[in-house]
């Protein structure tokens, strides 16, 4: 038995060596877990049973491996795809190939553009990331289901249109003026006070300019609006001009407009249809200074389409927003994350990944999912964003997890193990040796 036992210590010692080493290889992997190997010790029991039965030593073993799921230190990263978890939590990963759901800490993400579907979320080995997808039937903006139903994220690349409907003006009018001398032709420009450009989009998302004219037709506190669309003085040969109006502003003696706003809606026809807008001149004025432009804007515009990674942006709550070339930014989904009643019991597969363990004693237990940094009910605690609840972490883009290796802990506890090798291999020697003497003895 002497030698079985120091055979067991040698094998156990380089078990240990073997996680310790591993553990100082992934020092650097993002996401990476480390492990330790708990000793037990080894009884070797005979046939008989109850009190007579009798046990010896019969060495150690080093067959529990666990790991240790302690929060890695966080590190910025430089692309907004890369995501770090705060606190409990695992990514949710799904691998179409062999039909299975995976579980990782390693938030390393990137598009991935197959064919002619839209391009999914997934780690650099191809798994994709789940989360819930908004719905964009009723609202151009979405809105994500609040129950956790995770699916492959997909990212829908495209913004739809919206034509313009509304134009806000606000600037001075100079109440100095003079009336023009002439009626109101958009061809002449002594015919008008002032012109002022707007880009407006129509039911297609095609830009169009709108020039709105203004004209004092009087000496009174009044000014006439005109509009053109798509008119050009210049062109070649000569364009004839499709003008709406007038409408009226009127001001009071302070220069404060009277006219109700916004105006009627104005019709401007386009070979993609007809436009309704309404102009809204609220907060201009009439005072005795120059022309003054303060803001023009409308709230139409053309199709949007995410034009690179950099336009996304990932927030504490698992939304992920992306900004469209048309300016608009949207929520595309939103990561769900999973835990386990017993983590450390998790399956390593590898590549970053853990599986769940069915094991009914010793498994991982029921899977829970949720949104990150919102808390579930936990006994003696509340419901909420509570820190006395505990729930799923919350999430950093521009950010990774990095390995919870302390390289000081691993170094000293390989220098242990080592010792403990040595130690097992030298009670080995010995103990030959004195076997090797008996033998002599009894050949002698």
């Amino acid at each position: 038995m002497t030698l079985a036992n120091s055979m067991s210590g040698l094998i156990a010692a380089a078990k240990a060596i073997d996680v310790v080493g591993n553990n100082i290889a992934n020092s650097q992997t993002i996401g990476f877990k480390s492990s330790i190997a708990r000793f037990t010790s080894v009884t070797a029991v005979g046939n008989a049973s109850g009190a007579t039965a009798k046990g010896g030593a019969a060495g150690v073993s080093a067959d529990n491996i666990f790991q240790q799921f302690t929060q890695g230190d966080v590190a910025l990263s430089d692309s907004p795809l890369d995501i770090a978890i705060n606190g409990l939590g695992f990514f949710r990963l799904y691998d179409a190939e062999n039909n299975r759901v995976t579980f990782t800490r390693d938030g390393q993400f990137r598009l991935s553009y197959e064919g002619d579907s839209f391009p999914r979320l997934v780690t650099r080995s191809g798994l994709a990331l789940t989360g819930n997808l908004p719905d964009f039937s009723t609202d151009p903006y979405g809105t994500i289901d609040t129950t956790p139903t995770p699916v492959p994220i997909a990212v829908d690349p495209y913004f739809p249109p919206k034509p313009t409907s509304a134009i806000q003006l606000n600037m001075n009018l100079d109440s100095r003026v003079a009336a023009p001398a002439l009626p109101f032709d958009p061809t002449k420009p002594l015919t008008y006070n002032r012109s002022t450009l707007a880009t407006v989009f129509d039911p297609a998302g095609e830009p169009h300019d709108l020039r709105v004219y203004l004209v004092k037709p009087g000496a009174a506190s009044a000014w006439d609006v005109y509009t053109t669309l798509d008119f050009d003085a210049n062109a070649i040969p000569p364009l004839a001009p499709v003008v709406s109006g007038p409408l009226g502003l009127a001001f009071d003696t302070q220069g404060v407009l009277g006219t109700a706003m916004p105006m009627p809606p104005i019709t401007l026809a386009t070979s993609n249809g007809n436009l309704q807008v309404s102009l809204d001149f609220g907060g201009t004025t009439q005072v005795g200074t120059s022309f003054a432009m303060n803001s023009i804007t409308q709230d139409g515009y053309g199709e949007g389409k995410i034009q690179e990674a950099s336009e996304f942006m990932v927030l504490a709550d698992g939304h992920i927003s992306a900004r469209y070339s048309n300016g608009q930014r949207r929520n595309v989904a939103q990561v769900v994350l999973a835990n386990f009643t017993n983590p450390n019991a998790l399956v390593n597969l590898g590549d970053n990944q853990w599986t769940t363990n069915d094991d009914p004693l010793r498994g991982t237990g029921a899977v829970t999912l949720g949104f990150p940094n919102f808390s579930t009910l936990k006994t003696g605690g509340t419901v909420g964003n509570s820190a006395l609840a505990e729930g799923m972490g919350s999430l950093q883009g521009y950010a990774v997890e990095q390995s919870n290796v302390d390289l000081s802990v691993e170094l000293v506890a390989l220098i242990e193990q080592q010792r403990n090798y040595q130690a097992s291999a030298q009670t080995f020697k010995i103990l030959d040796q004195v076997l090797q003497n008996l033998a002599n003895m009894r050949s002698g």
